[in-house]
């Protein structure tokens, strides 16, 4: 019973993060795209904003080896990703329509991250605190490596609408759940949920930190 228990959640965090790792990577091929980068640059944007958040968390509780290297089928369907997009024109990407794509995608891997990093993280032996910081660094970092990468602001360091903090928020809301007795999918899934609301909250209502 509880290798059965402790399987449904490792499959339960694999599929939130496999979710989160597809929301991100298109975020980083349609931000390469813009820049007019060519197919290797696209495709490291891709695995940059897919997997950096993961592999620092990974690095800082010692989590080896890392998620990736482990899951080499997902960077190969990333590089295919990458070909993929290579049929469409900059004007594409550079498109209404898409921007707001970049949006939700960005605005959904912060959710599905912010709790699977803080589950993962909580599966190591981390304390309630660090398994928190570590869901945000999650969640974050992914997206702060894409932007460095293509020249841009991270969003996380500009003064504008919630973003750290709906990470923050989501990973409080899944731990919290757990203590209450959730299974970990249904907290994984409640945290998500709360990131993304608040996220889309704060954009609508220009919602920011008052310092």
């Amino acid at each position: 019973m509880i290798l059965s228990t402790s399987s449904s959640i490792t499959h339960s965090i694999e599929v939130v993060e496999l979710l989160g790792v597809l929301a991100f990577a298109f975020t980083g091929i349609i931000e390469a795209r813009k820049k007019g980068m060519d197919l290797f640059g696209v495709y490291t944007v891709s695995m940059i904003a897919a997997f950096g958040g993961g592999t620092i968390r990974d690095l800082l509780i010692g989590n080896y080896p890392l998620y990736w290297i482990t899951h080499s089928s997902f960077a190969l369907m990333l590089l295919g990703f990458a070909l993929a997009s290579s049929f469409l024109g900059t004007a594409f990407y550079e498109n209404k329509q898409v921007n707001n794509a970049f949006e939700v995608l960005d605005t959904l891997g912060l959710g599905l991250f912010s709790t699977a990093g803080a589950s993962i993280a909580q599966q190591a032996g981390c304390d309630f605190y660090i398994s928190l910081l570590l869901g945000v660094a999650t969640a974050v970092f992914g997206g702060v490596l894409r932007d460095i990468v293509c020249n841009e602001i991270p969003k996380v360091f500009r003064r504008n609408e919630l973003y750290a903090t709906c990470a923050f928020v989501g990973s409080l809301v899944f731990l919290v759940s757990l203590q209450f007795g959730l299974n970990t999918l249904a907290a994984m899934l409640i945290g998500a949920l709360a990131t993304v609301l608040l996220r889309l909250f704060s954009v609508k209502y220009n919602i920011k930190l008052p310092f």
